[in-house]
């Protein structure tokens, strides 16, 4: 920096700031040998103005060089001291996990929790202690020097950034080492997984019909920070065919801003606040299908009742060894899947992280196809142990994946303020786009009910059961809420039959749903360029 710049910032400074400034202008001339910042403004004639305007609490202001062998100067804010600073590790670590263990609880013990649900609930309550200044809410320098790479840039500390990552990155398999997509499964899916296909058709469908109406892309992109419109439109596709989990991977692989996630996140959850109750209400006039005439849910209760023998026996392994197992297979997947993202670059010069869908990818193969007797069970032969310990690693895996979904929407929800005005900006567009998908959804599955019986096709056994109020809501509930939702639909209903193949659908929605999501957002990004 000239004599001539410092003496023009300090002559633009009031008296009362300019000895400290001048300290800052001093020691930041001395640091800039040393080191760079990734936050940065370059010093201009117009910094006078920028830093009247800039509180003078707020912020710490230290001048360093962006690059070590220039002489240009730039401008770094440090975010404002919190009760718990970033660089408590431990401590942002526990008030993060104390909130997604206070969101379980509030999501069942209260009313706001019940409506908004627990990962919802897990975002608001980190949003308040970020917003209060009980845990740092701007990413600050610490974050970006410890080498910890974050998927979805979360609040102000390295910790914070470290559970984001761990987190999203092994829930991913671990709620997806339940999914075979081939054999015993789907046979246990029934007629049921048409049902869900159809309710899949109709999300699709429903996100379609919203972009080819002109307005509805121009405010997404206009409206979402950072224009990731499209980007979220994308993931709530996803989300509302398989559940959270995709909608995290797909936000993740498109690299959208957490305004943006959270936005997309909240109307969501606004809109499903209407979808649940009404489902809910429609399927209570419902008893279970195996009241129907026909014994399709006799045969789908008869398999599942020889499944819950099976997972009762005795050859399930401990609690302790299916937790070990299926912690283990997440890491080795996920790192498989990092290990190839890494040598795309030989392959394509896309500049989308696909580490998540190729893990996604990689789990589902693994869990459709591996040998459990070879890898999990060496002990043993038998092919119902074999299958017990498979599901009590599935199960192992399915809490584990729930509860670091949980530790990530906490970590979503801490840039705290930062998020008010993106999701008041984003609100009206989003909505509409979901208000369109949610219409469209609907009126498929209603509509191919009608079409079946006027046509007379529901003389057909098979499309007889697909169009059963029962499967309709509960593969509705699969596709828009995720397999937990629609088990607890089928429990609530006393729909025992439809209580396991409710799970599997919804594992298959998982499977899918991320590379439809991605998809539908290459082939709307190049029809609209």
């Amino acid at each position: 920096m000239s004599p001539a710049t410092k003496k023009s910032c300090c002559h633009h400074i009031s008296q009362k700031r300019r000895p400290r400034l001048c300290l800052a202008l001093a020691i930041g001339t001395y640091l800039s040998c040393h080191q760079a910042n990734a936050f940065s403004l370059p010093l201009s004639t117009s910094l006078s103005k920028k830093l009247n305007t800039m509180p003078s609490q707020s912020l710490n202001i230290k001048f360093v060089s962006t690059m070590p062998s220039s002489s240009s100067t730039a401008l770094y804010a440090t975010p404002s001291p919190s009760l718990i600073s970033s660089s408590n590790h431990w401590g942002n670590v526990a008030a993060l996990s104390f909130t997604a263990s206070l969101a379980q609880l509030l999501g069942k013990k209260t009313l706001v929790g019940k409506l908004l649900g627990a990962p919802v609930t897990a975002m608001a309550v980190a949003f308040v202690l970020s917003s209060v200044g009980f845990i740092p809410s701007l990413l600050s320098t610490s974050a970006t020097t410890t080498g910890w790479m974050t998927l979805l840039a979360p609040g102000g500390s390295p910790s914070s950034s470290f559970l984001q990552n761990i987190s999203l990155t092994l829930a991913t398999p671990l709620l997806l080492l339940g999914t075979s997509l081939r054999g015993n499964a789907l046979r246990q899916c029934g007629s049921l997984l048409g049902s869900f296909f159809i309710a899949s058709f109709g999300t699709l469908a429903g996100a379609m019909i919203a972009f080819s109406i002109n307005t509805i892309p121009r405010a997404l992109l206009a409206s979402v920070p950072n224009q990731d419109g499209l980007k979220i439109a994308a993931a709530l596709l996803a989300k509302n065919i398989g559940g959270g989990i995709n909608y995290m991977a797909v936000c993740s692989c498109l690299n959208a801003s957490p305004e943006s996630v959270a936005a997309g996140l909240c109307v969501d959850n606004v809109m499903a606040l209407v979808y649940f109750p009404l489902v809910s209400v429609l399927a209570s006039k419902y008893k279970d299908v195996v009241d129907d005439d026909d014994d399709d849910g006799l045969i789908e209760k008869k398999e599942n009742d020889e499944s819950n023998e099976k997972n009762d026996s005795s050859s399930e392994l401990s609690p302790v060894e299916s937790l070990s197992h299926a912690f283990t297979l997440a890491a080795v997947l996920t790192a498989g899947g990092q290990f190839i993202n890494s040598k795309l670059h030989y392959v394509t010069t896309s500049p989308l992280n696909l580490s998540l869908p190729i893990t996604t990818l990689l789990t589902v193969i693994f869990s459709t196809y591996y040998p459990p007797n070879m890898f999990l069970s060496p002990t043993s032969t038998k092919k119902r142990s074999d299958e017990a310990k498979s599901n009590s690693i599935a199960k192992a895996g399915e809490t584990l994946g729930t509860s670091l979904l949980y530790l990530f929407f906490a970590t979503a929800g801490a840039p705290g303020w930062r998020l008010k005005e993106s999701i008041q900006q984003s609100f009206p567009s989003i909505a509409t786009f979901l208000i369109i998908l949610y219409g469209v959804h609907g009126s498929v599955l209603w509509s191919l009910k009608k079409l079946v019986e006027v046509t007379k096709m529901d003389k057909s056994k098979y499309w007889k059961k697909v169009i059963a109020p029962q499967r309709l809501l509960t593969a509705s509930s699969a596709a828009i809420g995720g397999p937990a939702t629609a088990a607890a639909l089928a429990q609530s209903n006393q729909w025992e039959s439809l209580l396991t193949p409710s799970l599997l659908v919804g594992n298959v929605g998982y499977a899918l749903a991320t590379f439809i999501g991605l998809l539908f957002y290459g082939a709307v990004k190049k029809s609209l360029l």
